[in-house]
């Protein structure tokens, strides 16, 4: 375990930023087909998500990492993905399965858990990549 530099915390603050803006780009273009719960559920989770990278930078001196190399370069990749490509998903839950994975990866980082930071990272990959069962 490792703990973050503060270009590494930046970027990984920079990647909540993105997804939560990402959320909100999913939102408003399914705006008509969501319901009010889910679109209620899409902002809370877009906000929670813009106030985990904001929490990522003033915990940055004290979040850690397994593989602290290995575990960005994934975030990186899956946020890159998703904030490119998740506004065309057609797919209204899984734009809400996704979102609510980011958010249990925000709360892994925010709360040290270096485990499950790691099984979130998994889990948010998992459900990206995978059709709904």
């Amino acid at each position: 375990m490792a703990n973050l530099t503060s270009e590494q915390a930046m970027q990984l603050s920079d990647n909540f930023y993105y997804l939560g803006m990402a959320i909100g780009d999913f939102r408003y273009e399914n705006w008509d087909r969501l319901s009010l719960d889910d679109n209620k559920e899409l902002s809370d989770t877009q906000n929670m998500l813009l106030q985990q990278g904001e929490d990522i930078l003033a915990y940055s001196t004290t979040l850690i990492m397994d593989e602290v190399s290995e575990s960005l370069a994934k975030i990186n990749e899956i946020a890159t993905d998703i904030s490119g490509t998740i506004k065309t998903l057609h797919n209204i839950q899984k734009g809400l399965n996704i979102a609510a994975a980011l958010l249990i990866l925000g709360v892994a980082i925010t709360n040290r858990d270096t485990q499950g930071i790691g099984n979130s990272i998994k889990d948010v990959v998992n459900t990206w990549k995978n059709p709904l069962a």
